[in-house]
C-alpha cells in the first residue's frame, strides 16, 4: 500500500459511497481504495470527484471498455475511420480487432496489440500506454504496465481515477469545467449535476 493502514476513514465510508453511488457493487472494497487515494493525492472536491466517477463508470459497475459496436455505431463514433458499412462490418463485433485499429499508433501504443492491452480500464477509463505509463510513474509502481487488468480493480483504479482528476480538474472547478476536462465536453453533463449534489449530501450526512 501507498499509506499506512489506519482504522477507519478519513474522507469516504462504504456508507457515504453507497449512497453516491447506489449500484455500487463492492462498496467496502471500493470506498477502502477511494478514501486512501483520495489521501494520497489530495483530493479536495470529493464530490465531484464521485460525481465524474459515477457518471463514467455507471456507479462502479462499468470498468473496462467493451469496444462491442455495431457497424452503424462504429461508423457514427469514427466516421473518419469507417466511411462505409463494408469497412464498418470487417470491425463490428471483433473488440480486439477495433481496439488495435482505432487506438493503434496513437496515445502511446507503440507495440502491436497495445491498442487492446491499453484499452480503457478504470472508474475515468485511464486509455493508452501514454497514460498507463504516467500513472504508473507517479506512483513508482510499473504493475498498471505489465498487468493493465489491476486498474479495473478498486486499489489501482481508485488511484488512477484520483491522479487523472487532480492532473486533469481544475481545483474549484464549475461542473461545466470539470466536466469539460474529464470528458473533453458536455456529454451527460445533467446526469453528473445530480450525482454531483447527491455526492455532497452523501458527505454531509
Amino acid at each position: 500500500m501507498w499509506l499506512d493502514a489506519v482504522d477507519g476513514y478519513r474522507h469516504l465510508t462504504p456508507e457515504s459511497l453507497k449512497a453516491a453511488m447506489p449500484r455500487c457493487p463492492r462498496p467496502v472494497a471500493w470506498a477502502r481504495a477511494l478514501d486512501d487515494a483520495i489521501e494520497f493525492w489530495g483530493v479536495t472536491d470529493i464530490a465531484m470527484l464521485l460525481a465524474q466517477v459515477g457518471h463514467e463508470s455507471a456507479d462502479l459497475t462499468r470498468l473496462v471498455e467493451s469496444l462491442h459496436y455495431s457497424a452503424e455505431r462504429l461508423m457514427a463514433v469514427w466516421p473518419s475511420r469507417f466511411e462505409t458499412y463494408a469497412r464498418a462490418s470487417q470491425f463490428a463485433g471483433y473488440p480486439e480487432k477495433l481496439a488495435n485499429e482505432v487506438y493503434g499508433g496513437r496515445l502511446g501504443n507503440i507495440e502491436p496489440g497495445d491498442g487492446w492491452r491499453f484499452r480503457g480500464r478504470g472508474p475515468l477509463q485511464l486509455t493508452g500506454r501514454y497514460n498507463y505509463t504516467a500513472f504508473a510513474t507517479a506512483i513508482d509502481d510499473d504493475a498498471p504496465i505489465k498487468t493493465p487488468q489491476l486498474v479495473a480493480e478498486p486499489i489501482y483504479g481508485a488511484l488512477s481515477a484520483c491522479w487523472y482528476f487532480v492532473t486533469r480538474v481544475t481545483p474549484r472547478a464549475s461542473i461545466e469545467v470539470a466536466t469539460r476536462e474529464i470528458n473533453g465536453g458536455l456529454i451527460g453533463l445533467a446526469d453528473r449535476r445530480r450525482r454531483y449534489e447527491q455526492a455532497s449530501r452523501a458527505l454531509e450526512a
